[in-house]
Formats: C-alpha cells, sequence, structure tokens
C-alpha cells in the first residue's frame, strides 16, 4: 500500500532530545535491514532491546535512542526486510563510542543474544534533520516517504514550502500532534530517492491523519494555509515502530 500525502512537512526546527525519535539538531541515523531467524519473533526482538541492550546502553553511559520498526505494508524494493534495527546518535562520536563498547570482548554474550533472533545486513547511514517533536509513545504508527523533487524544483524550495506554521496547522486542522523529521541519504546508501520523511504519532493521531488525506482533509488544509504548489511528491510505506530505550 502506497499513501500519497500533499507534502506533509513541517520545517526543520529543533526538538529537544527527550521527543525520544529526533536529536535537538542534525544526527546520526543508523540503520540495520534484519531478517528473523528460525524460531524468532518481533516481539522477541523488542523484548531484547527492551531489556539486554537497555542494560548495554546504561551501563556504558551512551547517547543513543534505538527502535524497531515492524513492517505493515512496504512496497518493492523495501519490502523484504522482516524488520528494521534504528539507532540515533547526536554525533558521529556517540557512534564511535557504542561501536567501541559494542565489539568489545567483554559484549560477546549480549552479541551472541541478538545475533541468535535476527540476521541483519551491514548498517546504512542517513543524516536526521528534525521537523516537528516526536511522542514519547513505546508503540506507534510510523509512515515513511520516499521522496523527489518535481522537475524543475530544488531543495530550497523544499525549504520554503516547509514551515512551522504548516506543520502546526495542518495538526490544528486535524487535533493532532503528528510528529516529523528528514532524512537525507549518507554512508552506503546509493539511492532512486532524495529524501526521506517520517512521520509518526499516536495511534489515534496517526488514524485522523490517514482518515484526513482518505476524505481530502489534509489536501484542503495544506490549500487553506498558501497556494504553493509541494515542490516534491512522495509515495508512503506504513510500519510499527517500537521504542526501545524510554
Amino acid at each position: 500500500m502506497k499513501i500519497l500525502i500533499l507534502g506533509l512537512l513541517a520545517s526543520l526546527s529543533l526538538t529537544s532530545y527527550a521527543d525520544h525519535h529526533a536529536p535537538p539538531e542534525n544526527g546520526v541515523v543508523e540503520i540495520y535491514e534484519c531478517n528473523l531467524n528460525e524460531g524468532a519473533s518481533v516481539a522477541n526482538v523488542v523484548r531484547y532491546g527492551r531489556d539486554d541492550f537497555k542494560k548495554f546502553v546504561d551501563k556504558n553511559k551512551i547517547s543513543v535512542n534505538a527502535f524497531i520498526w515492524d513492517p505493515v505494508a512496504v512496497a518493492p524494493p523495501y519490502h523484504e526486510a522482516q524488520l528494521r534495527w534504528i539507532n540515533y546518535y547526536p554525533s558521529w562520536a556517540e557512534f564511535s563510542e557504542i561501536s567501541a563498547a559494542w565489539t568489545d570482548p567483554k559484549n560477546a554474550k549480549n552479541r551472541a543474544a541478538l545475533a541468535a533472533l535476527t540476521t541483519c545486513k551491514k548498517p546504512v547511514f542517513a543524516t536526521s534533520m528534525p521537523i516537528a517533536q516526536m511522542p514519547s509513545d513505546k508503540q506507534k504508527p510510523l509512515i515513511v516517504g520516499i521522496c523527489n523533487l518535481n522537475e524543475g524544483a530544488t531543495s530550497a524550495d523544499v525549504q520554503k514550502y516547509i514551515t512551522p506554521g504548516r506543520n502546526q496547522h495542518i495538526n490544528d486542522v486535524l487535533g493532532t500532534q503528528n510528529g516529523a523529521m528528514m532524512w537525507m541519504p549518507g554512508f552506503g546508501l546509493n539511492p532512486d530517492f532524495d529524501f526521506l520523511q517520517v512521520i509518526a504519532g499516536s495511534q489515534d493521531d496517526m488514524m485522523t491523519l490517514f482518515d484526513g488525506v482518505r476524505t481530502g482533509k489534509v489536501q484542503k488544509a495544506h490549500a487553506a494555509y498558501s497556494d504553493q504548489a509541494p515542490p516534491m511528491s512522495c509515495t508512503w510505506d506504513l510500519s510499527t515502530s517500537y521504542s526501545l530505550l524510554n
């Protein structure tokens, strides 16, 4: 299933790291695509993340936030992974710290426990650009927009379209508090897209958003806010996001 949403972007304003899904400024995103080993389930991996992995992070006092994305409706070519493990770091320095701690021989038991549940590809990286504060729900619907600039449009056009007022207006019209961020491709990615949008909210708020798109309420809200046409086109995939560390 692909959901077309007319530029549901907000501004590149900064949010607090306590929002549990985006650093306070552009940060590092580490993405693992994984498949479950025989007998394992997504629930097993989430339980591992909230127990053993959290203990590892707390023990080493590492600045990281981690999530499991369980795909619900994901179109090719991104449909093959049975889950995605997402790590957010405030900077590459924190990534370096956790890498050293994770590969330390003293952490072998922890690594083995995760390897017994999942088989993951090598990670790829992106830059996370906060847009609007994410909810702290431990489980929530999450959509990822795969976006390309329209013909003749530039990144400057996108930034003009993305404003704090537009994001707030959409949420006000819907009565929601959905959050958002943008990902720009980084290491290990040779994508056929220009950028990604990540939007998440509580179960009720996201269902309100989906219904708003279905009925045209979201589109009308965009038009009422300004007559600027969206400079990008996006297709959308749906997952369930599980917070591991909050």
